[in-house]
């Protein structure tokens, strides 16, 4: 055996390994208000709960998960003919799912889903208490780099045995800072700053889009600033202000129509009030971390044998497999009216629409989606005499969904949407513009994997041989003669010496068996080893 000719093929993957998975359950108890036009309620005849995540963070051990179920009430009034009405109300949640080894700077997918909901109508029939059950389910992930091997040949007798996986791995991953400035005024409602006591920011990213070699991240900032008002009283209050913020990380490779994943955290504020009190000047520190992702299919090596000496190196992985995927395309229309305040449209000359995917179900078959599009369009204006460019934003929703043969509600569903193509048809002066778009929208389903690979193989020298020159040695499970026989063997019998103390030989047999002999039994000239 040449043991030079061992070919091991190796391929460095940058996987989304799971680190844990965890759930809970949120019991919320919580009275919503009838709005004053609508009349009063009787009883509860169905309902409908939609929930939206507004806030992931993953702390050491455990991920803490914010967000609101809104809900549309369909009741029977207290009205002479009984007529059915529906009133709409959010509710706000919070909860802590423990997932041993999450770390701060993990990326924690949530998925919440109501269980149950009941309804109590108060006596004056304007307010209904919810009491609802819901089921968390988290799932942590982080960026694993693992060399695994593909391939292992050149020595006649292995035996190598592979698996298939299909998992989304990391083209490339990157972590920038930027500021953030902003000159925020304080509400005409609230008294002037003398000076602020305390603050609270956080951060959320919006939208993606991927570009070559780079990625735009939008996003918001929420700031709510405690404060000491210029008043005779000196009374506190509170200031809120929302701060939008765009900004680019360059990723080798990235190119339009990947995923990509992105996350924001603010790292540090100064806010400086201006001399009337009115104004505060914010500088906020922000942390980008996107990472471009793709399927990537591969067959990995799981086991290798058949060869004495050789040394398997393997590693525990738990991937997210790509259980299924599938594209869709879909139109979506929409009249767009021009607020009175601006002149009619006469001709589109530009335009940009960002896709935000809002909510996901799994459901049998297919992946629902819904979403909205944020659209600016750049137009001339009909009849101006200055001819001044004007722009006009708007949002449309849409909801849509893909085919997906393996989804199953329960799975953890990611959906990528992009707007390959928008049209406008500009009509006559006054009516609405018609907007269409033509989406593409790309979803996947996951399942939680572990798989054992090899990460490395060797081999080394091969055994030296003896032989066997007296008739019935016994075989022993190890060195020493309280030690079981395993079998016999006669004089002439060829062994290999895998081992060599002072008095015993750890020696393979032409069976392939293993045990130790009495060294005086054995003719060799191997040097000790190990």
């Amino acid at each position: 055996m040449n043991v030079d000719t061992l070919e091991v093929r190796k391929e460095e993957l940058r996987l989304e390994e799971v680190v844990g998975e965890g759930t809970s359950q949120i019991v919320i108890s919580e009275p919503v208000s009838v709005p004053e036009p609508k009349p009063v309620v009787a009883s509860v005849i169905d309902f409908a709960a939609r929930t939206r995540i507004t806030r992931v963070t993953v702390l050491p051990g455990k991920v803490v998960v914010d967000g609101v179920v809104s809900l549309s009430i369909i009741y029977e009034a207290q009205v002479p003919y009984q007529t059915v009405h529906v009133f709409h109300a959010e509710v706000a949640f919070s909860t802590f799912v423990e997932i041993p080894g999450a770390e701060p700077g993990m990326v924690a997918v949530p998925i919440v889903t109501v269980e149950h909901a009941a309804f109590e109508v108060r006596p004056d029939g304007r307010t209904v208490v919810v009491r609802m059950v819901l089921s968390m389910y988290v799932r942590v992930v982080r960026t694993a780099i693992v060399e695994v091997v593909t391939d292992v040949s050149g020595i006649p007798g292995l035996q190598v045995t592979k698996e298939m996986i299909k998992a989304e791995t990391v083209l490339g991953e990157v972590t920038a800072q930027a500021v953030v400035r902003e000159q925020l005024t304080v509400p005409e409602t609230k008294p002037p700053v003398v000076s602020i006591i305390d603050y609270v920011a956080t951060a959320n990213v919006t939208t993606t889009t991927v570009l070559p070699n780079k990625v735009i991240v939008n996003g918001v900032i929420s700031l709510r600033v405690i404060y000491e008002a210029r008043t005779p009283y000196q009374t506190v209050h509170v200031a809120h202000f929302t701060i939008p913020f765009e900004r680019f990380v360059e990723i080798p490779g990235a190119q339009p129509g990947m995923a990509v994943l992105a996350d924001v955290a603010v790292e540090f504020v100064a806010l400086d009030v201006t001399a009337n009190g009115r104004g505060i000047t914010a500088r906020i520190v922000i942390e980008i971390t996107a990472k471009v992702v793709r399927v990537q299919t591969l067959q990995v090596v799981t086991g290798v044998t058949g060869v004495a000496g050789l040394e398997v190196e393997k590693e525990l992985v738990r991937i997210q497999e790509v259980l299924g995927e599938n594209t869709a395309q879909a139109i979506v229309r929409e009249l767009v009216d021009v607020p009175p305040e601006k002149p009619p449209v006469a001709a589109v000359l530009d335009y940009s629409a960002t896709p935000e995917v809002r909510r996901t179900i799994v459901a049998p078959g297919k992946i629902i989606v819904d979403g909205a599009i944020a659209q600016r369009i750049i137009y001339e204006p009909l009849m101006e005499p200055t001819q001044t460019v004007r722009t006009l934003h708007f949002t449309v929703p849409f909801s849509e969904f893909v085919v997906l043969p393996e989804a199953r509600p329960g799975m953890v569903a990611r959906v990528f949407v992009q707007v390959e193509h928008v049209n406008f048809e500009v009509p006559p002066a006054g009516e609405p513009v018609m907007v269409t778009k033509v989406l593409m929208l790309t979803a996947r389903v996951f399942r939680t994997r572990q798989v054992t690979v090899v990460t490395a193989v060797t081999i080394g020298k091969p055994a030296c041989t003896g032989v066997i020159t007296a008739n019935l040695v016994n075989v022993r499970e190890g060195p020493g003669m309280t030690y079981p026989v395993i079998t016999q063997v006669n004089a002439g019998t060829q062994v290999s010496v895998l081992e060599v103390t002072q008095d015993w030989l750890r020696v393979r047999l032409p069976s392939g068996q293993e045990g130790w002999v009495f060294a005086q039994f054995v003719r060799h000239d191997c040097m000790p080893r190990g």
